[in-house]
């Protein structure tokens, strides 16, 4: 994040992906249908609700409308399962790189460069183990 432009509300990214890290170019993840187990091992959420974020040209988004359920202690039987829809009233902007001019989600979706899973709405920073298996991204097609 740029300086000056801090996020709101603040988040914890405990599973971060850069698509840069694997030589890879900006992602098109408009609806495209999300997949993954998470589980906690004496974690401590305080408050904190779990969800899948990405960020783009100029700004973050979380998807909100859809917060993801952490196993306790065992892994569940379902992964959380959803889609990623181009529609901003599924989603918050939590930042901004220019907020007079913020990015419109379809534009982010368009051409993602990171993404992962958040942890947003601590009252104190959680503790614990935070595991996470069979993360998929199907795309539009697949």
């Amino acid at each position: 994040m740029e300086r000056g432009h801090a996020e709101s509300p603040v988040s914890l990214l405990p599973f971060i992906t850069y698509v840069n890290w694997t030589g890879g170019e900006p992602l098109d993840l408009r609806e495209a249908r999300v997949s993954v187990y998470l589980r906690g091992d004496g974690l401590q959420l305080h408050g904190a609700q779990c969800y899948f974020w990405v960020v783009g040209p100029g700004g973050r988004w979380h998807l909100t409308s859809q917060p993801l359920h952490i196993s306790d202690g065992a892994w569940a039987k379902e992964p959380n399962a959803f889609i990623l829809r181009n529609d901003e009233s599924l989603w918050h902007r939590s930042w901004s790189a220019d907020p007079a001019n913020p990015p419109a989600l379809d534009d982010l979706l368009a051409s993602a460069v990171s993404y992962g899973f958040s942890l947003v709405g601590f009252g104190q920073e959680p503790r614990g183990k935070f595991s996470m298996d069979e993360f998929e991204i199907r795309f539009p097609g697949e």
